[in-house]
């Protein structure tokens, strides 16, 4: 028997149980209370009726909430459309997993522990950024979760604001411009590490260069503390 099929003979067992439950204790009830048997019709009918309202209450916010997921399964499909439509994104991605991959073009002119020599605009790092810094916004608002984004979106965050690149050109210098990018990262890091148990290596994009580094002073350690309490107590 298909499952659907399954479902629905248990339904209609369950129905058949109430109202027997029902018309057995209506007629329990005639018996102690000493009702007319019109009464008791008026009570098992009012019963049903009232079984019936609860009943369609369950089925419309079971497809409400049917309704719900498939609308946030499909922005999630459109937030990734977005991004791979997005060519500085695609060519800063893909240059970055080459650095990755020790299949960088001018990897030779990079020195050990030096600068990365990655030549893109700061707008196209700039315009990276700001889209995962939308993706915080969707997330702290509870349009979407860690859980339905993880999968998708975690590695292309985390090897970008991971990066030597991004972090000598955006992140190191301007941290007060990208405070939802080190709010996203410490969060999507507890949430990877505590909710979905997952273990990253420690040179593993997720954990390599973590931005909390990048806060030099102890000014700047406080702030950076600062930032994390803020985002912290909408949780």
């Amino acid at each position: 028997m298909k499952p659907g099929a399954k479902r629905k003979s248990l339904f209609l067992l369950i129905a058949v149980l109430v109202i027997a439950l029902i018309i057995t204790s209506a007629s329990f009830a005639r018996e102690l209370l000493s009702l007319s048997n019109e009464t008791v019709i008026s009570l098992v009918i009012s019963a049903v009726e009232t079984i019936g309202l609860l009943v369609s209450v369950v089925i419309a916010v079971r497809q409400l909430d049917d309704s719900k997921e498939i609308s946030r399964a499909s922005f999630v499909v459109d937030l990734n459309r977005a991004f791979t439509e997005s060519q500085g994104n695609v060519d800063l991605y893909t240059a970055l997993q080459n650095c990755r991959d020790s299949k960088c073009d001018i990897k030779d002119k990079c020195e050990e522990g030096g600068s990365c020599n990655l030549n893109f605009p700061k707008v196209v790092v700039s315009n990276y950024l700001t889209f995962f810094e939308t993706i915080y916004l969707l997330e702290k608002s509870g349009a979407i979760d860690f859980e339905m984004i993880d999968d998708l979106f975690a590695y292309r965050f985390f090897l970008a604001v991971h990066s030597k690149f991004v972090q000598q050109e955006k992140l190191a210098p301007q941290p007060e411009n990208f405070k939802n990018i080190f709010c996203l990262e410490h969060e999507w890091m507890l949430y990877r590490e505590k909710v979905a148990h997952k273990i990253d290596k420690e040179d593993s994009v997720f954990k390599m260069r973590p931005l909390k580094d990048l806060m030099k002073t102890e000014e700047q350690k406080s702030v950076y503390r600062r930032w994390i309490k803020e985002c912290r107590k909408f949780r």
